[in-house]
């Protein structure tokens, strides 16, 4: 979180689930780092394919919907006509 722009959507991901027997961090620290980083957790596991898609889907959602409520604060502005030029449209007969 310290090298991430501001804004940016975050999440962590604590991989290779399926092996238990060699955790280094246990699931209640990894959740506690995130709610104190306010970022989602998600264990996966790439052999299994556990929570892959769910997590990829959940950060592009996340990232779509932060998109759609920016472009809605966007300060309107009103169109303004453009200018076309005007084109004379003279018959010559020679």
């Amino acid at each position: 979180s310290q090298n991430a722009s501001a804004g940016v959507e975050r999440l962590l991901l604590g991989n290779k689930c399926d092996m238990e027997m060699k955790r280094k961090v246990s699931r209640d620290q990894a959740e506690k780092l995130c709610r104190e980083h306010g970022i989602k957790f998600f264990e996966t596991s790439a052999k299994s394919s556990l929570n892959v898609e769910e997590a990829f889907n959940t950060l592009a959602r996340d990232i779509l919907l932060k998109s759609v409520k920016k472009s809605a604060q966007l300060p309107k502005r009103p169109l303004e006509p453009k200018a076309t030029p005007k084109t004379s449209s003279k018959c010559s007969l020679l």
